[in-house]
């Protein structure tokens, strides 16, 4: 995986810093096969879109504006290179394996029922977030499962945020309508 090459070369990252582009490479690489994977619907592609996000960016890094944050960079390549893949594959991509396999940790504490209801709840919104339009996964993506604000995700895509901002209303209206419909 490109990433492991990269682990090992330790470039510095910035001039006045003594990180790595392994140390962003281990700080962001959950980050980014998340992005990939919920993008994608597909563990296997979110591997590969990974590997060629973190390839990518090794082989940009002297191109790299250090005065931004790296995680913004590095998921930008996540996001257009995901995109890329999606179209590429086209739409079956995601009927291969099923959305619900993103699913995190049980809570230990939790009742059997409320667990199971929860992990029923999150696959429905995930199967959701599968079927939007990609206009709209990726900032609903980017917005609510890697917490990023309206100014961090029209950086990361390179819209305007009045237009994130928009897409994200039409897309929280049509996940509303997808998720009503579904019950």
């Amino acid at each position: 995986m490109a990433a492991s090459v990269a682990l090992r070369l330790n470039l510095p990252m910035t001039l006045t810093s003594p990180a790595t582009f392994a140390d962003g490479v281990r700080e962001h690489q959950d980050e980014v096969y998340g992005v990939a994977l919920r993008i994608t619907g597909n563990r296997d592609a979110a591997l590969d879109v990974a590997s060629s996000t973190f390839l990518k960016a090794y082989r940009a890094f002297h191109r790299y504006d250090q005065t931004r944050p790296l995680r913004h960079w590095l998921l930008r390549i996540a996001t257009n290179e995901a995109i890329s893949y999606v179209r590429k594959r086209g739409r079956e991509l995601r009927r291969i394996v099923a959305v619900d396999e993103a699913t995190g940790v049980a809570d230990v504490s939790a009742a059997p029922d409320a667990e199971s209801v929860a992990r029923e709840d999150r696959a429905r919104v995930r199967a959701a977030v599968s079927q939007l339009p990609e206009l709209y996964r990726v900032v609903i993506v980017l917005r609510y499962f890697n917490d990023l604000s309206v100014d961090e995700i029209a950086q990361v895509t390179g819209r305007p945020a009045s237009t994130v901002g928009v897409q994200l209303l039409r897309g929280r209206a049509l996940l509303r309508g997808a998720l009503e419909g579904a019950r």
